[in-house]
C-alpha cells in the first residue's frame, strides 16, 4: 500500500484532502471503493465523478469542484495515470515446472509445461507441450490447450474451451501516454481476461488483458487464427470472428455477430447483436441496428454499398461518355 501523500509525490501532483489515506489499488471511477485510486480524463465523465466512491481521484483542476473525495490534481491526467499504474502492478515471479501450490484435477499435462503458483485446473483437461500457465490462472473442466499456449497471470478460462497452438491470453495491452518531450510511458494493465464456456481460440491469436477491468470473451465465441483482441474488449455470446481481424481497445461486440477476415474495428465502439461485417471492412463508428455491413469506404448498410459498387465499376464508361459530350459541345 501507499499513502495518498506518497502517491502525490510519485506524480508531482497537488494533494487535496487526506494525505494519510492508504491506497490499496486502482479502479475505474464508477467501480472504485474507499481504498482505491481512480482517474478522470475529461468532463465526459463528470457524472461518474460526482457519484464516485473512490478514496481519491487523479484529475485536472477544472474538475476539482465536481470531486466529492480526495484529489490528486495534475496537468496531464493520462500521463499521471500511466506513471502511477506501475506502482500497483503485481511483481511477476518466474517458475519452472509445476508449482507445488497448483491444484490440478484429473487432467493431462504434457512435457515441459510451466504451471505457476496457485493455478487451478479442472478435470478432463489436456495441456499441450511447452505451454505456460502463470500464477493465479483458473481453468475449468474439459479444456484443451494445443502446444505452446501462454496464459498469463490471473486469467479465467471456462469449461470446454479449445485453444490452438501459439495463442497468448492475458498479454499486456497497448496503452501509452506521451510526455511534453514526446517520450512514451507505458500503462500497466492491471485487469485480466475472462473467457466463458465452449469457446474456441485459433492459432497465434492474442487477447490482451484489461487496463483496470477484464477483457471478456463470452460463452460460445469462435475466434479464428491470427486475431488480435485489445484491452477491455467485450465479445458477446456466440459471435464468430475470422482470421486477421483486429479489434481496438474498449470496444463491445454484441451476441451472434459474424466478423469477416481482415476486418479492422477501432476502439471505444458499441456494435449491437446480430451484425455481419464483411471481409476487409473498417468499422469506425457504432453499429446500432442488426444487419449486413461493408465498410471498405466509410461503413454503411450492405445494400447501399452494393449500389455504390455498381456505380464504381461504371465510372470509366461514364467518364468516356462525359468527355464525348463535352467535346461535342465545344465543336
Amino acid at each position: 500500500m501507499h499513502t495518498l501523500k506518497e502517491l502525490a509525490g510519485f506524480i508531482d501532483a497537488k494533494l487535496v484532502g487526506n494525505g494519510g489515506l492508504e491506497i490499496a489499488g486502482i479502479a475505474s471511477v464508477a467501480a472504485a471503493n474507499g481504498n482505491q485510486l481512480s482517474y478522470v480524463i475529461s468532463k465526459k465523465y463528470t457524472k461518474d465523478l460526482k457519484s464516485t466512491q473512490a478514496g481519491a481521484v487523479i484529475l485536472h483542476s477544472d474538475l476539482l469542484s465536481d470531486c466529492p473525495t480526495n484529489a490528486l490534481v495534475v496537468a496531464d491526467v493520462h500521463l499521471a495515470f500511466a506513471q502511477i499504474s506501475h506502482y500497483f502492478k503485481p511483481k511477476t515471479t518466474h517458475f519452472h515446472g509445476i508449482h507445488p501450490s497448483a491444484k490440478i484435477g484429473n487432467s493431462k499435462i504434457a512435457e515441459n509445461c510451466v504451471i505457476g503458483e496457485n493455478v487451478t485446473i479442472g478435470d478432463g483437461c489436456e495441456i499441450g507441450a511447452n505451454s505456460t500457465i502463470s500464477a493465479g490462472v483458473v481453468i475449468g473442466n474439459n479444456t484443451n490447450f494445443q502446444p505452446n499456449v501462454v496464459v498469463l497471470e490471473n486469467c479465467k478460462i471456462g469449461n470446454n474451451v479449445t485453444v490452438a497452438a501459439g495463442a497468448v491470453i492475458g498479454s499486456e495491452g497497448f496503452g501509452n501516454a506521451k510526455d511534453s518531450k514526446g517520450n512514451w510511458h507505458s500503462i500497466a494493465h492491471l485487469g485480466s481476461v475472462e473467457i466463458g464456456d465452449n469457446v474456441s481460440i485459433g492459432a497465434n491469436t492474442t487477447i490482451d488483458r484489461g487496463t483496470l477491468e477484464d477483457t471478456q470473451i463470452h460463452s460460445g465465441v469462435r475466434l479464428d487464427n491470427l486475431i488480435h483482441i485489445a484491452h477491455n474488449v467485450i465479445i458477446g455470446e456466440n459471435t464468430a470472428i475470422a482470421a486477421n481481424t483486429g479489434i481496438a481497445g474498449s470496444t463491445t461486440l454484441g451476441k451472434r455477430c459474424m466478423i469477416g477476415g481482415m476486418v479492422g474495428i477501432v476502439g471505444h465502439l458499441n456494435i449491437c447483436d446480430d451484425v455481419i461485417v464483411n471481409a476487409k471492412s473498417t468499422v469506425d463508428k457504432d453499429i446500432k441496428s442488426a444487419g449486413n455491413y461493408t465498410g471498405i469506404m466509410p461503413l454503411m448498410p450492405h445494400k447501399q454499398w452494393q449500389n455504390i459498387g455498381i456505380w464504381l465499376t461504371k465510372l470509366d464508361k461514364i467518364t468516356r461518355y462525359l468527355n464525348i459530350k463535352l467535346k461535342n459541345l465545344k465543336d
